[in-house]
């Protein structure tokens, strides 16, 4: 049940933070992450790249966030508190 809230929170953060209303967005990301970790359930893979670790915001390309390609890695910049991350990128041949 925890994880069906999670999912759910992640949509309404994700309609929030397209309509403009990022303060909200930050909250239903900031709900989820206390709900898995009450409950011990993780985060779905899905939704892990798309919100700040830091300051929870949700990530949004142009508005919230900057994606970068960089030598076989996707670079993410948070545009509200300026935390990088690094994920791997892997080139189908």
């Amino acid at each position: 049940m925890a994880g069906e809230r999670i999912d759910i929170l992640f949509q309404q953060a994700e309609k929030a933070a397209l309509s403009g209303r990022h303060d909200r967005a930050r909250r239903y990301v900031e709900l989820a992450r206390k709900i898995g970790m009450r409950y011990n359930v993780r985060i779905p893979q899905k939704y892990r790249m798309h919100y700040c670790r830091k300051c929870n915001s949700f990530l949004i390309d142009g508005v919230t966030a900057e994606y970068r390609l960089n030598n076989g890695k996707i670079t993410v910049t948070c545009m509200n508190c300026g935390n990088v991350y690094r994920h791997k990128y892997f080139n189908k041949k």
